[in-house]
């Protein structure tokens, strides 16, 4: 028969082996995470934006980070890419994230497509606060920013001293509430249209050719594909009916081409840009 094993050493046995399994599981459920935030932990000084465009002044980094709650994601998590480019999207400075570059040391590469503003659309009295506006105000004359798509981007962006550096547009019967959220479309139709030819006529503009200054937007009584005719100001220069917004031309009006060729022509000419109205709707 076997002796009985003293108790001592059955405790000399079992203390070592309990504390092993508490250290493991402590190691399992405490210590590897300790060390993946500490070593592996996304962090935001490590992301960078690859050709950062001149006109983005909002530190976009940090708003996804303080939004997203991308802190609590690793480096070593292979859907981290994938979390960083829908959190960049769902900013509304960003376009389309294109790529996530992981590189050593834990930095972070991005490549985005930026939102470039193209018009501001003036608002007599609106719910958000737009540029030259006073917050908190719903009765106060404000320029809100808007892309090529017609997208509300950020107002906290862009001064006073921005308005004069795009397009202006003036619309009829614009009221607060067609407004939507940043980062949203306006859904006005003469908008639409007026972004329309603010798009068309961005490079033109860009050359320093001609100071176009503002689109006006007026019901169009003699019908075709718009309800809506749209007129030019330019800063010392004559007031240029342009027509309807381009590929919305009615069937006897010249193209968005024709009328921008004509244009070109009238601004190396100073006996018609002396004058103080030129029509493009016509083919004459």
């Amino acid at each position: 028969m076997f002796k009985a094993v003293p108790k001592a050493a059955i405790l000399s046995m079992v203390g070592p082996m309990a504390l092993l399994l508490a250290g493991y599981l402590g190691w399992r459920f405490y210590g590897a995470k300790a060390l993946d935030t500490t070593y592996y932990a996304l962090k935001q000084e490590n992301i960078h934006i690859s050709d950062r465009p001149t006109w983005l002044r909002s530190d976009v980094i940090s708003e996804v980070f303080e939004q997203s709650g991308l802190d609590r994601m690793s480096l070593l998590d292979d859907q981290t890419a994938a979390v960083i480019a829908k959190a960049l999207d769902s900013h509304p400075w960003v376009k389309k994230t294109h790529r996530v570059h992981r590189m050593a040391g834990g930095q972070i590469v991005i490549n985005a497509e930026f939102r470039q503003p193209i018009a501001m659309v003036h608002c007599q009295a609106s719910l958000e606060p737009g540029v030259n506006s006073t917050p908190g105000s719903n009765d106060q004359e404000s320029f809100l920013p808007v892309d090529s798509e017609g997208i509300l981007l950020p107002t906290k962006d862009f001064s006073q001293e921005d308005i004069p550096n795009y397009i202006l547009i003036y619309a009829q019967n614009i009221q607060s509430s067609d407004y939507p959220r940043v980062g949203m479309t306006l859904a006005d139709p003469q908008i639409a249209e007026a972004i329309l030819l603010c798009r068309f006529l961005a490079p033109l503009r860009a050359q320093g050719l001609a100071k176009l200054s503002s689109v006006y937007v007026y019901p169009n009584a003699s019908g075709g594909n718009s309800r809506w005719r749209l007129e030019i100001t330019t800063k010392g220069g004559p007031r240029i009916l342009w027509g309807s917004a381009p590929t919305h031309e009615a069937t006897n009006e010249p193209t968005a081409n024709t009328k921008l060729k004509r244009l070109v022509e009238w601004i190396g000419d100073p006996t018609q840009w002396a004058r103080s109205e030129l029509d493009l709707t016509t083919t004459r």
